[in-house]
């Protein structure tokens, strides 16, 4: 409604600056393995931070820092050295299918730049209109772009685009692909089992106090008592804030006057239906499908109830539709429907139903509860929206400048911050020794936070950070307590529970040993085997591979029974809840009459399967081909360099 990007500037960088991490920069930089490994194509680059060239461009140990900076919440700490090699393949691969596009003439214009950028961040154009470069400069700075390195990797993610689609078209799929397809997620079986898990054993052994205290000493390494931190943290949040703003009435109808194309309704109308569908129906069941919604119509114009009819039969069924609603739709506008629906819903009266509408997706019957015209709203009608609004924003505003002067308070005094604090109606809280991953008062598990907060000295100051979706909080450090070797007295339950586990773990293995010996002279009497084991014998439903079996896992995990024949026992088979052992009961074969109504479905998602595959195999063989022509170089002792940086 307001130009809020403007009047809220400082706050962008903390209100907003998270939402660029939900948009589609992973389409730009992303890490995915699969490219194989071995690309090093030797040499020497002359310059220790060029990890590679393709053509006239290059990868850089900056590029690679500054992704691995971006991704770190999402990388966990020690693994860094996997990952950077994984970036570099990644960041060749991309720009070489890029080059390669650009070899064969394809471009990405500068509309084409334009359009895809309004399309993966379509928040820096509110109401359709360009927030400004300024704005722009500013929200990709959140994540360590500038606009040239984020419209560069724009252009290049088009291109790799462009030449994967051309090359991965014409994907074929047979007839015996869709079969093959189809009875693997059809077929059934129906199984006895049991399974041999750790949980049998925990009651079966024990340790004594003397070998917990010797298993302590032999791997006292392990335990450890993290670095534990106390803060003296400030929050700013906005119902605080909020409290102590009033916007007067001749603001408010300044900012209706100022904003009044934004409060003008089109034409609309409530609405409510009932959809049979008829998509993917032979002629013969549309007949049917028509009998049954005239039928339904005649019922609703005899006086019956239209919601209740609606939730019986509709089939705009899917989570959140029409159809648990009674049939609702609420207000729709013009350019919302399909032709034929829009037309009958803008001409059926207020009170009215429709006749019967038939559109690509089906039948559908409309109920017409209201139809307003178009027409600019009073000022009465939507004070309150703006002055939501504008509180909202003066909020923003004044909590960022808080936040700030906070900060800088704090860094000249703990006593100077209090005071600012107290005068503006904020209350500091302190949390004491606090370790890793412990939630922490009036910020609760906030992984920002925790960054912030990782390398600072004692006394040191955080950059003011979002610690919620209506809070900012910035805190000092006022104690640190080191990491050290945990006493046994502090961790003798953790050591004993250790024991135990390993105890049970080393049972449990010997008795996976011991049943799958027996399992071949069993005689398919998985009962007596099961007996000897202490474990419950279960039996399944009949199951495709999709579908959960109690206490096992997923169907799939068992995918040696659909090849088996009835009567056939077969394990082990390791699973995260232990390892089972199986007899087959019974076995259903899907029914290939259906195939035809999910064919269609079937081609895309092997289509789609099979394009993914190819597109892994395509990027690898482009930068292959590359390196042959000299025109992709990559330097495996620069990139070892950089891999030993970060601890490899």
């Amino acid at each position: 409604m307001f130009d809020l990007f403007r009047s809220r500037e400082k706050s962008v960088r903390y209100l907003l600056g998270a939402l660029l991490t939900l948009v589609a920069l992973s389409m730009v930089i992303t890490l995915v393995p699969g490219y194989g490994g071995g690309w090093g194509s030797g040499g020497n680059s002359g310059d220790p931070n060029i990890l590679a060239e393709i053509g006239d461009q290059k990868v850089t140990a900056q590029d690679v820092r500054q992704f691995m900076a971006r991704e770190r919440s999402a990388i966990q700490k020690g693994m860094e050295q996997f990952y950077v090699p994984l970036a570099v393949q990644q960041m060749v691969a991309q720009r070489a299918v890029a080059y390669q596009a650009s070899r064969m003439g394809m471009k990405v214009s500068d509309e084409d730049l334009a359009n895809t950028v309004r399309s993966i961040l379509p928040q820096l154009f509110e109401n359709g209109k360009f927030v400004g470069n300024e704005a722009y400069a500013a929200f990709l700075g959140q994540q360590n772009f500038t606009i040239q390195q984020f419209e560069d990797n724009v252009r290049m993610a088009a291109l790799e685009t462009r030449l994967e689609t051309l090359a991965l078209e014409g994907t074929v799929v047979t007839p015996g692909d869709i079969e093959g397809e189809y009875k693997h997620r059809h077929d059934k079986i129906k199984i006895a089992y049991f399974g041999i898990g750790p949980e049998l054993f925990k009651g079966k052994v024990n340790v004594t106090p003397e070998e917990v205290k010797a298993f302590f000493d032999k791997n006292r390494t392990l335990y450890q008592s993290p670095e534990r931190r106390s803060y003296l943290i400030f929050p700013v949040d906005e119902a605080t804030i909020a409290a102590g703003i009033k916007v007067d009435d001749a603001t408010l109808q300044k900012l209706y006057t100022q904003n009044q194309e934004s409060f003008r309704t089109p034409e609309r109308v409530k609405a409510s239906h009932i959809l049979l569908k008829t998509t993917d129906k032979s002629p013969a069941e549309v007949a049917a499908i028509q009998k049954k919604a005239e039928d339904l119509l005649k019922q609703i114009k005899g006086g019956a109830n239209f919601a209740e009819l609606a939730k019986k039969n509709s089939e705009d069924n899917a989570p959140g539709a029409s159809a648990a609603k009674g049939g609702e739709l609420g207000w729709v506008v013009r350019g919302q429907m399909v032709a034929e629906f829009e037309k009958a819903t803008f001409s059926t009266p207020a009170g009215t139903v429709s006749g019967l509408i038939k559109t690509e997706y089906g039948f559908h019957i409309i109920k017409v509860d209201a139809h307003e015209s178009a027409h600019l709203r009073t000022f009465a009608e939507v004070r309150d929206e703006i002055a939501r609004e504008a509180t909202r924003a003066m909020v923003f505003d004044k909590m960022q400048t808080l936040s700030d002067q906070l900060r800088a308070a704090l860094i000249k005094s703990p006593a100077e911050a209090e005071k600012l604090a107290a005068a503006n109606g904020i209350t500091p809280v302190r949390a004491e020794r606090v370790g890793p991953g412990d939630p922490i008062q009036e910020i609760g598990i906030n992984p920002q936070f925790a960054d912030a907060a990782a390398g600072l000295a004692k006394n040191g100051v955080t950059p003011v950070v979002q610690v919620g979706q209506n809070k900012l909080a910035v805190a000092q450090v006022t104690e640190i307590i080191p990491a050290h070797p945990a006493e046994f007295a502090d961790v003798q339950a953790q050591v004993r529970d250790a024991l135990l586990g390993q105890r049970a773990q080393e049972a449990m293995q010997n008795a996976v040993k011991e049943a799958t010996a027996k399992l071949k002279s069993a005689n398919g009497d998985l009962a007596s085997l099961a007996k000897q084991f202490g474990a419950d014998l279960k039996t399944s439903e009949l199951v495709n591979r999709d579908a959960a079996i109690t206490g096992l896992g997923s169907a799939s995990t068992v995918g040696e029974g659909y090849t088996r024949n009835v009567g056939d026992v077969f394990g082990p088979v390791p699973t995260p809840n232990g390892t089972f052992y199986c007899k087959v009961l019974e076995k259903e074969a899907a029914d290939l009459t259906a195939i035809v109504a999910n064919r269609t479905a079937l081609i895309q998602e092997l289509k789609s399967r099979r394009a993914s595959e190819r597109r892994e195999l395509f990027g690898d063989g482009v930068v292959q081909a590359l390196i042959k022509q000299k025109r992709v170089k990559i330097y495996d002792d620069n990139i070892k360099k950089l891999v030993a940086s970060y601890g490899g």
